[in-house]
């Protein structure tokens, strides 16, 4: 059976601020300061208080948990315009992940009381802050069904593809993902060992380039080419299961 090998589509995520009128921007932006923070720094830890809500204007944020034993396990990667720290709205109870920056980063910070009453009276703040909650969650249950109908291999190159395309100001042939193996493996739930042989498999074919705590994708062209052979594939083994059975 023969199978097309699609472009595969990526969804753009929602951006907090996108659909504002700039005197709507302005007023919202005259409630936040800014932040700046180098590559590598937190912006919050593991028991500090909720006390703001922040929106990345640039760069990329991680987003962690420590396991009982200490070690750190990344659940998501927050891109240019997106919002986090949000459940300081809703909970009292101190941080429970931990948030470090991927890159320079700049940063809104809101106090989590001056948010709440932006929400109040910007009816397109709150609406586009609905919509987050929901494509964050559609994201969740995408990544609960990636884990039982795609192979490794096709996980980590969409994540790699995803993260990279979310630096348009970066030029397509020096696209720097800093992850580690280890931080893939968490973010498309699959073992560290599984993760490192498709990386490993991924360098061989001159995809990607592999660094200490980094990962270069040489062209992204070429490992959006490659997702569509790696879905097309599994799409056709399937029909071929069900034609066996």
């Amino acid at each position: 059976m023969q199978v097309a090998t699609a472009t595969p589509r990526y969804n753009p995520r929602v951006q907090i601020l996108s659909g504002l009128r700039p005197e709507d921007m302005n007023h919202i932006t005259a409630h936040a300061r800014s932040l700046r923070k180098a590559r590598g720094e937190f912006i919050y830890m593991p028991g500090d208080r909720p006390d703001f809500v922040y929106i990345l204007k640039q760069g990329r944020i991680k987003l962690s948990v420590l396991s009982e034993s200490g070690k750190e396990i990344a659940i998501d990667i927050i891109q240019t315009g997106e919002i986090f720290g949000e459940f300081a709205l809703v909970d009292e109870s101190p941080r429970s992940n931990l948030a470090q920056a991927l890159d320079d980063v700049l940063i809104w910070v809101f106090s989590k009381h001056d948010f709440a009453q932006l929400l109040t009276t910007q009816p397109k703040l709150a609406l586009s802050y609905i919509r987050l909650v929901g494509d964050r969650r559609r994201r969740m249950e995408k990544k609960l069904s990636d884990i039982t109908s795609k192979p490794v291999s096709a996980r980590v190159c969409e994540l790699l593809h995803e993260i990279s395309t979310s630096r348009p100001e970066i030029e397509s042939t020096d696209l720097l993902v800093p992850l580690t193996h280890h931080d893939v493996a968490s973010l498309i739930g699959a073992a560290r060992q599984t993760t490192t042989t498709v990386l490993n498999d991924l360098e061989r074919r001159n995809i990607i380039e592999l660094g200490r705590g980094w990962i270069r994708v040489k062209c992204l062209k070429t490992l959006q080419t490659y997702v569509g052979l790696l879905v097309a594939v599994g799409v056709e083994t399937f029909f071929q299961l069900l034609s066996a059975g």
